[in-house]
C-alpha cells in the first residue's frame, strides 16, 4: 500500500494543479471568445449595419430627388389646377416615408420655389456660380451626394439632382448640356444622420469621403480640426490602433461604390487593461501554486503521516483483538494527545477485562459496565481515515476533527463518573456531530429542541450518541441526505427523549424483530447500540422505563426513550455506587 504522503501529493497534483491549469485554459478561451464576439465581430457588424443605413438613406433621397426632377417645374408656372397637381405630387413624394425632410426646390437662378426649412443654406443661395454642389449637379447626369460645410464646425449631407428641360426629363436626351430648369435638393444635418445611424454611447462612427475628409464623426478627436482630414492612425486601419494615447478597435465598410467609407470605432483600452491584469494575476498565481503546494506537502505531511500511520495501525490491531501495542508519538500536537488517549483507552479495556475475568460474576453492575464500554470501532477507524486525508487537504478541518475525537474518546473512557447531566452529554454529542459533519458535509442536518428544565437532569453517559449514530447509519433518504431531529421534555417526573430521522424508515419485519428482542432481553440484531441503551435504562431505573421504536407516517424512524427525572448530585452518586457494587 502506498504511503499516505505519496497519496496526498498525488491528490494535490490531481485536484489542485490540474484544475488550476484547466481553469487558466478556460479563462484564456473565454477571453478569446469574448474578444472575438464582443469586440471584433461587434465592431465589424456595427460598421456593416451603419454602412447599410447610410446607403439606404442615400438611395432613398436619390430616388425622391429623381422623381421630383422628372416631374419638372413647368406646372408650377401654370394655372391653379396645374399648380395644385404639382404640389400634390411634390408633397406625396416628400411625405412618402413619414416625416417631412429638409428639402429645397430651386429655379435655374437658385431662387427658392419651395422649401421645408425657414432658411436656405449659403451654399444653395444666389448668385449663380460655376462651382459648388449645385454646379456639380449641373454637370452630373444623375444625383449628386456629398458633404458640404455649413458654418465653422458643422457639415450637411446634400443629396440632389438638377431639373433639366422637358426632352431630358422625358428620356429623349441624357446629355449634361441640356437646359437646367432648377434643382431638387435634400439636406440632411449631422444630427439627423447620427440619429439614423443609431450610434451607441460606447461605439463611435466616422464617415470619410474619397478625399480623406471626415465631415461626420461622433468624436472630434478622430479628425483634423482645420482640414477635417481623418487622423493618420485611422487611415486604412482595421483592428487595434492607438489614437491620442487611447486604444481602439476599428472596422471599415466602403459604401456607394467607394464614394464613402464608414468607420466603426470601439474603445478597448479598459478591456485590454483588464485582460492584461487578469492574465498577469492568473499566471502569477499558477506559478506560485506549484512550489507552494510542494513545500506545504513536504512540511505538513511527513511528520503527520508517520503519526497517522501509527495510529491507524494501532486501531487496526485493536479491531483484531490485539491490545498489546502501545503508541509512542512525540509530535507535540493533537496526534500526541490521541496517542495518549488511545493508550489510556487500551489500558482501561485491559483492566476491565482482567477485572471481569477475576471476578467472573454476572450481575447488573457487570452488565452495565459491558454495555457502557461498547464504542463503535468502525466509527473510530473511519474518523481517523478521514483525519488522515483531511490533514493536508484541509488542515483546519482536520484539527477540528482531532479535537472533537479527542474530547469524545476522553469522555467515553472516563470511568470516574457513569451518570452525567443532560447538558454534558449533549455537549459531547455535539463533538460527535461535528466529526460526522466533516464526513458527510451538507448532506447531514441536525436540529434539537431541549426543554430548559431537562438540562440539569442526570442521565447515563453516552445515552444519546448511539441513537444518533444509528440514525446517521440507517436514516439517509433516497438522495443520500440525513435529517435528524432531537426533542427532550421533562414533565410529571419523567423525561422523554425523542430522536427522529427522515430516511426511508425500517421495514415492518425489522421493526417487529427489534420489539421482540427488547421484550426478551436478547440482542440478535445488528442494531447493538439501540439494544444497549434500552438495556441500560431498564437496569438502572426499572422495567417501566426504556426505549420504543416506531415508523413515522411521513417516512423515517422515531426512537423514544423514557427516563425518570433525576436531579441532584446525590442521586448520581447513588446510581454510581450501585453500579460499582
Amino acid at each position: 500500500m502506498r504511503r499516505f504522503q505519496d497519496e496526498v501529493r498525488s491528490a494535490l497534483l490531481k485536484y489542485a494543479l490540474v484544475p488550476g491549469l484547466l481553469i487558466a485554459l478556460i479563462c484564456i478561451v473565454l477571453a478569446a471568445l469574448y474578444w472575438e464576439r464582443n469586440v471584433m465581430m461587434r465592431t465589424a457588424e456595427e460598421a456593416r449595419v451603419a454602412g447599410e443605413i447610410f446607403t439606404e438613406l442615400t438611395h432613398e433621397y436619390e430616388a425622391r430627388a429623381a422623381v421630383i426632377a422628372m416631374h419638372g417645374t413647368e406646372k408650377l408656372h401654370t394655372d391653379g389646377n396645374g399648380q395644385r397637381t404639382f404640389f400634390e405630387n411634390l408633397y406625396a413624394e416628400l411625405n412618402v416615408h413619414g416625416a417631412l425632410p429638409r428639402f429645397y426646390l430651386l429655379d435655374r437662378d437658385r431662387h427658392a420655389l419651395f422649401q421645408t426649412a425657414p432658411y436656405v443654406p449659403a451654399y444653395l443661395a444666389p448668385p449663380t456660380t460655376g462651382w459648388g454642389v449645385l454646379a456639380r449637379m449641373e454637370r452630373a447626369e444623375g444625383c449628386v451626394e456629398e458633404f458640404v460645410p455649413h458654418g465653422d464646425l458643422t457639415w450637411d449631407y446634400v443629396v440632389g439632382q438638377a431639373i433639366r428641360s422637358v426632352p431630358s426629363a422625358l428620356g429623349s436626351s441624357t446629355s449634361t448640356s441640356a437646359t437646367v430648369d432648377g434643382y431638387a435638393v435634400f439636406v440632411i444635418s449631422m444630427h439627423e444622420l447620427e440619429k439614423r445611424l443609431q450610434t451607441g454611447e460606447k461605439m463611435h462612427f466616422i464617415i470619410v469621403d474619397r478625399a480623406g475628409r471626415a465631415p461626420f464623426s461622433t468624436v472630434t478627436t478622430f479628425r483634423d480640426p482645420v482640414f477635417y482630414k481623418v487622423v493618420p492612425e485611422l487611415v486604412d486601419a482595421h483592428g487595434l490602433c492607438e489614437v491620442g494615447g487611447q486604444q481602439f478597435y476599428v472596422a471599415q465598410e466602403q459604401v456607394l461604390d467607394g464614394a464613402f467609407t464608414v468607420y466603426a470605432v470601439l474603445p478597448v483600452g479598459s478591456r485590454i487593461a483588464q485582460f492584461a491584469t487578469g492574465a498577469a494575476i492568473l499566471f502569477g498565481v499558477l506559478l506560485l501554486m506549484i512550489p507552494f503546494i510542494f513545500f506545504r506537502v513536504r512540511r505538513e505531511t511527513w511528520e503527520k503521516t508517520e503519526a497517522m500511520d501509527e495510529i491507524v495501525d494501532a486501531f487496526r490491531a485493536v479491531r483484531h483483538g490485539n491490545l498489546d501495542r502501545e503508541l509512542v508519538i512525540r509530535t507535540g500536537n493533537e496526534f500526541e494527545e490521541i496517542a495518549g488517549e488511545y493508550n489510556r483507552m487500551v489500558q482501561s479495556l485491559i483492566r476491565l477485562m482482567r477485572e471481569n475475568e477475576e471476578k467472573a460474576r454476572v450481575s447488573v453492575v457487570s452488565e452495565l459496565r459491558q454495555l457502557e464500554s461498547q464504542f463503535n470501532p468502525h466509527f473510530l477507524f473511519n474518523t481517523l481515515e478521514n483525519i488522515k486525508f483531511m490533514t493536508k487537504l484541509d488542515p483546519n478541518a482536520a484539527v477540528r476533527m482531532i479535537t472533537s475525537l479527542s474530547a469524545l474518546l476522553r469522555y467515553s473512557i472516563d470511568s470516574r463518573t457513569q451518570c452525567v447531566t443532560l447538558a454534558e452529554d449533549l455537549h459531547h454529542l455535539a463533538n460527535y456531530i461535528e466529526i460526522q459533519r466533516q464526513r458527510f458535509g451538507a448532506r447531514l442536518s441536525y436540529r434539537q429542541e431541549i426543554a430548559e428544565e431537562a438540562m440539569p437532569c442526570f442521565v447515563p453517559k453516552l445515552l444519546l450518541q448511539p441513537v444518533v449514530e444509528n440514525a446517521i447509519h440507517y436514516g439517509a433518504d433516497a438522495e443520500g441526505n440525513i435529517h435528524i431531529f432531537t426533542r427532550i421534555t421533562a414533565a410529571d417526573g419523567k423525561m422523554q427523549i425523542t430522536i427522529e430521522d427522515a430516511g426511508t424508515g425500517m421495514a415492518e419485519e425489522t421493526l417487529c424483530h427489534l420489539h421482540e428482542m427488547m421484550v426478551r432481553g436478547e440482542n440478535t440484531s445488528v442494531h447493538t447500540g439501540l439494544y444497549n441503551i434500552h438495556r441500560r435504562i431498564r437496569l438502572l431505573y426499572g422495567m417501566e422505563y426504556g426505549m420504543q421504536l416506531a415508523r413515522r407516517a411521513e417516512g423515517g424512524t422515531r426512537v423514544t426513550m423514557v427516563l425518570p427525572v433525576n436531579i441532584g448530585k446525590e442521586k448520581d452518586d447513588a446510581a454510581h455506587s450501585d453500579r460499582r457494587g
